[in-house]
């Protein structure tokens, strides 16, 4: 006999995924950067160190940012491989054409994170 699966654990999943990428999010932009940014402004008497750290904050809270919106906007898709909507020309349609592109910008941003690890090396 087959068993249906219970309807309240994928709702339950998914809330705890939301509620646990908002609390990354908040962390990040309330707790993380700020907090690298002032111990970089007093540790750093070097104004190019200062600026390169400043520069790998604002890199790392873009990838924040894009990831989440990108997220959005796939779960509004209903899409299950995002993977689609990174690779290829741009959709002709306008949600995934958003979608498209905020998955761009979260490949930016690691490319941006990435240079700004391998400058600071």
């Amino acid at each position: 006999m087959d068993s249906q699966p219970e309807h309240g654990v994928p709702k339950v999943l998914g809330l705890s995924i939301r509620a646990s990428t908002l609390l990354a999010i908040l962390l990040a932009g309330s707790f993380v950067i700020p907090l690298t940014l002032w111990f970089a402004g007093t540790g750093h008497s070097a104004i190019p160190e200062l600026v390169a750290l400043i520069l790998f904050c604002l890199s790392y809270a873009w990838s924040n940012l894009s990831i989440s919106k990108w997220q959005r906007c796939i779960q509004r898709l209903g899409q299950s491989p995002p993977v689609r909507s990174l690779l290829g020309p741009p959709p002709g349609d306008s949600d995934e054409l958003l979608a498209w592109q905020w998955g761009r910008q979260f490949l930016y941003s690691l490319l941006a994170v990435a240079l700004m690890m391998l400058h600071s090396e």
